[in-house]
């Protein structure tokens, strides 16, 4: 009988080391062996080959950007030196307006269209299948002429100033003056504290020579978000408000050095008010006011946080009505030591003008780009559904 089990006992084994050998060895340990094996092969080719990671990504900006057919860059044809000079990640780049450099529209990496107007040329009539083609806006959907309908399945790359675009295409950066950090725009930047803390007593001794309270420069009339006659309502309340521009009765060219000081000594509040009421959508008028020493009021759509540092503006969406907020404006200028706290970022932060080109050179040069394709399916959803609301949230 014992020995019977001992036969049995030894077959069990014999059975068991030839399933693992055969069974457990070569579908499961050897196959991710083998897998190993291929990564490393694929990286040894990779080292061997790398005259694609830095072939020259050459960009084409085949509509003109609005009238300006170099998109308002310094010539019609850039290269490397002009990416060094902005210091950007990447520099092996090519961008240009001229549709004669290349032989073949089909030879460029990127082709870049600007879709806020109908196109001014007709479309390509080829394309290879390794090209990007790039929808660059600045404008809001409620200002987007073009129709992007015809445009499903098109178009690879969006480019504009929402936070969600595969290039961002914005104004300016804020960047941490001790680390040098890029802070925003972001979703979900990482602000400083010090806004309630701040004190400085010369900047309260300056502020309070301030005789005007409030001015905005505005050429766009009539804006969908109604911001005239929200400043209007605001006049109504009491605020003083002189308009610059093409719809007021006062003018100060832009570039005028006076118009930039009369900002810092003369007027406490910049009303940096938007043409329409739609995510992400903040223009230089926000960072016109940052550059002196005035204090923002923004009307718009964005979340502010994710480009601003949070108590360097007054958001009117945050009050319930336009009395609440003129009561709070004509607080702050009786409180210059209140009024001032709205400058404490400045000490920890710094400007900084953006090259959204730098973005699209170094994307271009990336191994995503390299090793997948995408497509817009629905481009004009992605554009304007829940992009934008009509009504306001404070009452006028």
């Amino acid at each position: 009988m014992r020995s019977y089990y001992k036969l049995f006992m030894f077959a069990a084994l014999v059975v068991a080391i030839i399933f693992l050998r055969f069974v457990v060895y070569d579908q499961c340990i050897k196959q991710a062996v083998n897998s190993y094996q291929v990564l490393d092969d694929h990286n040894r080719a990779r080292l061997r080959d790398k005259s694609t990671d830095h072939r020259t990504r050459y960009v084409l900006l085949y509509t003109s950007f609005f009238t300006e057919s170099n998109w308002g860059l310094p010539a019609e044809t850039l290269g490397p030196d002009y990416f060094a000079l902005k210091h950007c990640p990447a520099t092996n780049c090519v961008l240009t307006s001229d549709h004669g450099l290349l032989s073949s529209v089909t030879e460029y990496d990127a082709v870049v269209f600007h879709v806020a107007t109908p196109l001014d040329v007709s479309l390509p009539k080829v394309r290879s299948t390794g090209q990007i083609y790039v929808a660059a806006i600045m404008e809001s959907p409620a200002h987007t002429r073009h129709l992007l309908a015809l445009d499903t399945n098109y178009f690879n790359w969006t480019m504009s100033y929402r936070l969600d675009s595969d290039v961002l295409f914005n104004y300016l950066n804020i960047v941490d003056i001790e680390s040098g950090e890029v802070i925003s725009p972001a979703l979900l930047p990482a602000w400083r504290n010090g806004h309630r803390e701040y004190v400085n007593e010369s900047l309260i001794a300056s502020v309070s020579q301030k005789r005007k309270m409030a001015a905005q420069f505005v050429s766009h009339c009539g804006a969908l978000s109604e911001r005239d006659r929200l400043v209007e309502k605001m006049q109504s309340a009491g605020l003083e408000v002189d308009v610059y521009g093409s719809c007021g009765p006062l003018k100060c060219p832009r570039g005028n050095p006076e118009c930039d000081t009369m900002l810092d000594t003369m007027y406490w509040f910049y009303l940096s008010f938007e043409n329409s009421l739609c995510v992400d959508y903040v223009t230089e008028k926000l960072y016109n006011a940052l550059e002196h020493t005035i204090v923002p009021v923004v009307f718009g759509g964005a979340d502010y946080e994710r480009f601003v540092p949070p108590g360097s503006y007054i958001n009117a969406q945050d009050y319930a009505t336009v009395n609440e907020l003129v009561d709070y404006l004509f607080y702050l200028m009786d409180n210059p030591k209140e009024y001032v706290k709205y400058f404490w970022w400045k000490e920890h932060y710094a400007l900084e003008h953006t090259n959204s080109y730098c973005e699209l050179c170094q994307k271009l040069h990336s191994v995503g780009t390299r090793e997948k394709v995408q497509y817009y399916k629905d481009i004009k959803a992605w554009w304007y559904d829940d992009a934008c609301v009509e009504k306001s949230k404070i009452e006028f």
